[in-house]
């Protein structure tokens, strides 16, 4: 019976693995085909990272995710690639069109690039989001209470996107570590309010 048990866990490992694999691929292609096919707004994001609250546990890469963990991808994720497509636009794009490795939009006016001081600034208001996020990321993963001090001092940081930047995926970013603060502050609390019952 012992040797069946363990039978059934390596079956029911190795169909976790081909799950996370395959939400991993759908995940990828949807982006894909958003990015190349749909137009690539940044805003679609948000209804394609539910696609990875079908990851689950297994023996490899995802062997420390959990049911208490498992918004944790869809955060990271997410703010991974607002990220990535604020740098793409910021740096990357006009590298590769200046190299020949990609066919410049005739015409095509971009005011996050038009001047260095438009990138320096969009830049600036893409940094200033990133400390909030990775502290909102880290609550999602260990859900161990910060002190509030620390969301009040970076709470304020992510208006200067609005302020600042003409980038979407920058002010997304901005209204994402608006909500991701509001929403550690009450999840804080109510860790805080759960804990003190038992002293």
């Amino acid at each position: 019976r012992v040797h069946a048990t363990q039978k059934e866990a390596m079956e029911l490992d190795w169909v976790a693995s081909v799950g996370n694999v395959c939400a991993g691929l759908a995940f990828s292609l949807a982006v894909h085909i958003n990015v190349g096919f749909l137009g690539g707004s940044d805003s679609t994001i948000f209804c394609l990272v539910p696609l990875l609250l079908l990851l689950s546990r297994d023996n490899g890469l995802l062997s420390r995710l959990s049911d208490s963990r498992r918004y944790f991808p869809l955060v990271a994720v997410g703010v991974g690639y607002l990220v990535a497509a604020s740098l793409y636009r910021l740096v990357l794009r006009d590298m590769l069109e200046k190299h020949h490795i990609l066919t410049k939009a005739g015409g095509a006016y971009r005011p996050e690039t038009a001047s260095l001081v438009a990138v320096a600034r969009n830049l600036v208001s893409l940094l200033v989001t990133l400390p909030g996020h990775a502290m909102f990321c880290s609550f999602l993963w260990t859900f161990k209470h910060t002190r509030d001090i620390y969301w009040v001092l970076l709470l304020p940081l992510n208006f200067v996107p609005f302020m600042l930047s003409d980038l979407h995926s920058v002010r997304l970013l901005g209204a994402l570590g608006i909500a991701a603060g509001a929403m550690q502050l009450l999840l804080s609390n109510r860790i805080r309010r759960y804990g003190l019952q038992f002293v």
